[in-house]
């Protein structure tokens, strides 16, 4: 049976702009369902090896709505250079549609979806397009015909390393006068060559319960990068990058996991980042990692000196991360 997580927030964040067109229909195959709070890290399983149950690949219908509806993911598609607007250099527009389609013999309001795409072995997660012409109709409800469908395309953009990288996608979707989504799953290789290097992913065996972690490195389930820092003046922009593995065959509500920035050997507070407000979150796949940028704000004169990372998890425990700031 498909997934039900709480949502506190609007049900739809997108991953990507989702415009509305045409039409098409489909059919029905069951996922898994749960959570999970597993705490030791597991490799990802090679994309050439079978999808592990709970994720499907591009194009397989999945019932929502005790059958319902059938959500479908197709594949992606590359849009032509200069078709997208807003894409920076080293990256690519792709699409990808999602079609909804109505199961019942009777007129019915489609469910509303959130789209979140991750690439590679991290999970990084993929920037929506910046497109102009998108419609705001994407947020008002879809009437759909008995046996009818409707379909959303979804816009991402991702750099072009990610080229034949595996690409996880989490959609969400809410039914009518319901607060809780089911979450579907979909796995497909991005469009183009080979990667020319795959990421690194949590080693088996990765340090857990060590009092200090260095930034970089995996601690349980989680990894806190190196931080960057951009910008001038007395305050600057520092970056980093959050990662949370799921070992477990459900789904993880996200990742779920609050930062807190410490600077300079007194340890001053200077940010602390919470999930959906201070960064995209969205449910992960079964044996997948997904992988958040975190940007935070700190004073000038923290730069170059120590920084210290509390990395909270829902249920309180911390992991903490020492590295330098910039």
């Amino acid at each position: 049976m498909p997934a039900r997580l709480r949502h506190v927030l609007p049900t739809v964040i997108l991953a990507g702009t989702v415009l509305i067109s045409g039409c098409a229909g489909s059919d029905s195959k069951p996922k898994a369902d749960g959570q999970t709070t597993s705490r030791t890290p597991a490799a990802r399983p090679s994309p050439s090896t079978v999808l592990p149950d709970g994720i499907v690949k591009p194009g397989t219908p999945l019932p929502v709505g005790d059958g319902a509806w059938t959500v479908t993911l197709q594949g992606f598609e590359r849009q032509p250079a200069g078709a997208v607007p807003g894409v920076p250099a080293g990256s690519s527009a792709y699409t990808a549609r999602v079609t909804v389609a109505n199961q019942r013999a009777q007129v019915a309001t489609a469910p509303q979806t959130a789209v979140t795409a991750r690439y590679g072995a991290l999970g990084r997660t993929a920037a929506e397009a910046t497109d102009s012409s998108a419609s705001s109709a994407t947020d008002e409800p879809q009437q759909v015909r008995p046996n009818g469908s409707v379909d959303r395309d979804v816009k991402l953009v991702l750099p072009d390393q990610a080229q034949g990288l595996p690409v996880t996608v989490t959609v969400e979707a809410t039914e009518e006068g319901l607060a809780e989504p089911e979450l579907l799953f979909f796995e497909g290789t991005l469009p183009g060559g080979t990667a020319a290097s795959p990421d690194p992913q949590a080693p088996q065996g990765a340090p857990a319960g060590q009092s200090v972690t260095p930034l970089g490195q995996w601690n349980g389930q989680v990894r806190v990068g190196k931080v960057t820092v951009s910008g001038e003046g007395a305050s600057r922009t520092g970056s980093l990058e959050l990662s949370v593995v799921n070992r477990s065959g459900d789904p993880m509500s996200g990742l779920g996991t609050t930062l807190r920035i410490l600077t300079g050997q007194e340890l001053h507070l200077a940010a602390t980042v919470r999930p959906v407000y201070g960064y995209r979150d969205a449910a992960i796949a079964p044996y997948r990692t997904a992988t958040q940028t975190v940007s935070f704000r700190v004073p000038e004169t923290a730069v170059g000196g120590p920084v210290t990372v509390e990395a909270i998890d829902a249920d309180g425990s911390k992991v903490t991360f020492e590295g330098t700031l910039g």
